[in-house]
């Protein structure tokens, strides 16, 4: 009989430690508040009460131009990270599934 070890992946590895994921979604935050569009929302007496992001995409698969996580692909490329592994731990601290990484900032 085989023994079977599973090893677990470096990015669950590092994002169980709270000061490499708190320092890796405080960089994906500020890499999604540079590039998506951003859209100013103003009280009844035309003072800005928050900023709202959008990817500017209809959240529809059928949609060939909408890339929901795009940017977390790209900047956990950049840590060699797994970007599906590290959409669920997001999801799992935010208690939420994502249809699209704007989400994460009111999109």
């Amino acid at each position: 009989m085989h023994n079977t070890f599973t090893l677990t992946s470096k990015t669950y590895i590092d994002f169980d430690q709270p000061d490499i994921y708190q320092r890796f979604m405080k960089g994906y935050l500020e890499l999604l508040r540079k590039n998506l569009q951003h859209y100013n929302v103003m009280d009844q007496n035309g003072d800005l009460c928050e900023i709202r992001y959008s990817c500017g995409q209809d959240h529809d698969p059928r949609n060939p131009n909408w890339k929901p996580f795009k940017y977390l692909e790209f900047y956990c490329r950049k840590f060699g990270y797994d970007d599906m592994e590290a959409r669920d731990i997001i999801e799992e601290q935010i208690g939420r599934r994502l249809d699209c990484e704007c989400q994460l900032l009111g999109g």
